[in-house]
C-alpha cells in the first residue's frame, strides 16, 4: 500500500510520461492504466526486496537502459535519500526523462547518455554503484556483462524477467562465473489482471571483475558469453 504523497507523485509521473510518449516512442503503454500497471507497479516490485528497502543517503542505484525512466523514477520517488542514476544510449530518451525530472523537481536523479560497454570501463563509474537495475533489455548473459562492471563487490544486480527464464538461467552459467555474479534469489510477484506473474532475478557481485570485461561495444549482445 502506497502512502498518499507517493501515490500522488507516481500518478503525476504517469501523466508526464504519457505526455512525453506522444512526442517520442518511449513505451508501448499509451493508456494511464497500462502505464500504471506495466511501468509503475512493475518497477515498484523491487520495493519487496529487503536490501533495497534499506537504501539510505549513502546508497547509489544505477538503472541501465532506462528508456522512459522505469524503474529509475518510481524507485527515486520511493527512496528519496538514495542517489539514483539513469543510463541510456539514446539522447532523445535521456532528454525526455530529464524533462519529467525537471517538471517534478526530483533532486536525487542524475541522467547519463552513453553505452554501458564504454562507461563500464570509466573509473568514475566502474565499481561505483551499490545496486544496478536492468529491465527488459536483453538475455541474462548479456545483461550481466552490461551490469557487472558498475557494481561494487558485495552489491546487487536486479533483473526484471518473465517467469520463463529456465533456458536463460542455463545459458548464463558461464557469464555468471566470468563476471563474478551469484544468483541470490528469484523473487516472484504478481501484477493486476492480464499482467500476471513475473519475477526479479537478483545477483550478488562476489568480487572484482576481470579487466577484459565489458568487451567492446556491441559484443555482449552479438557474442554473449555461453
Amino acid at each position: 500500500m502506497l502512502d498518499e504523497t507517493l501515490d500522488k507523485s507516481l500518478h503525476r509521473l504517469v501523466d508526464l510520461f504519457l505526455e512525453e510518449n506522444t512526442k517520442l516512442n518511449l513505451s508501448a503503454f499509451r493508456s494511464e492504466e497500462d502505464c500504471w500497471n506495466g511501468n509503475v507497479l512493475d518497477s515498484l516490485a523491487a520495493l519487496e526486496l529487503d536490501f533495497l528497502s534499506q537504501a539510505n543517503a549513502g546508497t547509489s542505484v544505477l538503472d541501465i537502459g532506462t528508456g522512459g525512466g522505469f524503474p529509475l523514477l518510481p524507485l527515486a520517488l520511493s527512496f528519496p535519500a538514495a542517489r539514483h542514476f539513469g543510463l541510456d544510449s539514446t539522447q532523445k530518451k535521456i532528454d525526455a526523462v530529464q524533462r519529467i525530472v525537471n517538471a517534478m523537481n526530483i533532486p536525487n536523479v542524475t541522467l547519463l547518455c552513453g553505452r554501458a560497454e564504454e562507461l563500464g570501463r570509466d573509473s568514475q563509474h566502474r565499481g561505483q554503484y551499490d545496486i544496478v537495475t536492468v529491465r527488459g533489455l536483453a538475455a541474462l548473459n548479456t545483461l550481466l556483462e552490461y551490469a557487472s562492471p558498475f557494481v561494487k563487490p558485495g552489491g546487487y544486480i536486479i533483473c526484471w524477467k518473465s517467469m520463463k527464464t529456465e533456458q536463460e538461467l542455463k545459458d548464463s552459467l558461464l557469464a555468471r562465473a566470468e563476471l563474478s555474479c551469484q544468483l541470490k534469489t528469484q523473487h516472484r510477484y504478481s501484477l493486476p489482471e492480464k499482467w500476471g506473474e513475473r519475477q526479479l532475478l537478483v545477483f550478488v557481485k562476489r568480487g572484482p571483475l576481470s579487466a577484459k570485461y565489458p568487451r567492446a561495444v556491441g559484443m555482449p549482445k552479438k557474442k554473449p558469453l555461453l
